[in-house]
């Protein structure tokens, strides 16, 4: 059981603003590869777009952002009641876990620390899945069953948050329509980084939510945007338990305003990733003392084989203005764990040279 006075803060990366206090640099002077976004910021016409409507803070948004669900819900075609918008994919990470009738949470770990806390805030017994780091942390079906007795909420991002593992979304689906008696929230918060269907398009039973963020595909996790999606009698018994207007009217602006360009930016950064990830994998797996585990997304998971630990690579690349994330903090992973993202070819040759640089100077 985790401690209920624990929280997330201070245990996730991309705090680029703190950093730059740290540092006395402008933000602009750091090259964030700490932080799991679009490589290519936000989608163009995003920022005249909300400066045209930003009068419209003057005003209430909408209680329950009704026009962002109904334009979300036709997007996968899902009814409007089947989705709820909020304050980030955060805000339902902490809901569902107060909202569900399971005595016992199951996280899959490595992964993101708010499902942890989330579940201990709610008064559920944490039990961790740990992925095998000799198997890669390759998903595993058949001893995640063994685990499940029922009556548990099952955490399981995919793909997955840091080791960039990911599962067929069909494959998972299956899985967790096998086992009514267990409740599922699959967290898709970097699928859109991936040529991969999304669970939201499915027939969703009563025992799977899903999570889906605006925030790292479209780069802008200061505005605050996530959707869940279930079935309407799900979204009812949460929707009874959420404050009105939640979610700010500039949030609320450029979702309608994402959700109406199509998917031609998604497909960009997917194009860009198949074709530049391999390439930036196989320099990492070359730099001395680096071993890559193998994934799909935006972000790649490395350990240092020698004794230079994450957190003195961390700080040294610090010093060249370029953020890393250091992993020791994620259940199941050791002091010598760090995670790159992959941001535009520039930032990512300069990751590199520099990385060889540092790692040879602290060898």
């Amino acid at each position: 059981m985790v401690d209920k006075n624990l929280n997330g803060q201070g245990v996730h990366g991309g705090d680029i603003i703190s950093m730059a206090r740290r540092l006395g640099c402008a933000v602009d002077d750091l090259i964030d590869m700490s932080s799991n976004l679009s490589p290519f910021g936000m989608l163009p016409g995003l920022r005249e777009e909300l400066i045209a409507k930003i009068d419209e803070i003057a005003f209430l948004p909408e209680s329950g952002s009704e026009t962002l669900a109904a334009i979300f819900a036709a997007k996968y075609g899902l009814h409007s009641s089947q989705v709820l918008v909020g304050n980030g994919t955060t805000e339902f990470i902490y809901a569902v876990p107060q909202a569900v009738d399971c005595r016992r949470a199951v996280i899959v770990t490595p992964t993101y620390a708010d499902y942890r806390f989330a579940s201990a805030w709610a008064g559920l017994e944490v039990v961790d899945f740990p992925l095998r780091a000799e198997h890669d942390f390759r998903f595993d079906f058949e001893r995640l069953a063994a685990t499940l007795t029922g009556g548990e909420l099952v955490f399981i991002c995919n793909p997955n948050n840091p080791t960039s593992g990911m599962v067929p979304t069909r494959e998972l689906y299956d899985f967790a329509l096998a086992r009514p008696g267990s409740t599922f929230l699959i967290d898709e918060s970097y699928l859109p980084f991936v040529r991969e269907e999304s669970m939201a398009g499915l027939s969703l039973p009563d025992n799977i939510y899903v999570l889906n963020s605006s925030s790292k595909i479209y780069g802008i996790p200061g505005l605050r945007l996530g959707f869940l999606v279930s079935s309407a009698k799900n979204m009812r018994r949460l929707a009874e338990r959420r404050k009105p207007w939640g979610v700010n009217r500039m949030a609320q602006v450029a979702g309608e305003y994402l959700l109406g360009q199509g998917d031609d930016y998604v497909r960009k950064i997917q194009d860009f990733l198949v074709e530049n990830r391999p390439g930036f994998v196989k320099s990492l797996a070359a730099l001395p003392g680096v071993s890559v585990v193998p994934g799909a997304a935006n972000f790649i998971l490395c350990r240092l084989n020698g004794s230079v630990t994450a957190m003195q690579l961390r700080e040294a690349m610090l010093k060249e203005k370029i953020m890393i994330r250091d992993c020791h903090n994620f259940v199941n992973l050791d002091p010598y764990y760090f995670r790159v993202s992959l941001k535009d070819s520039e930032r990512n040759r300069r990751c590199l040279a520099v990385l060889k640089n540092v790692l040879e100077d602290l060898g």
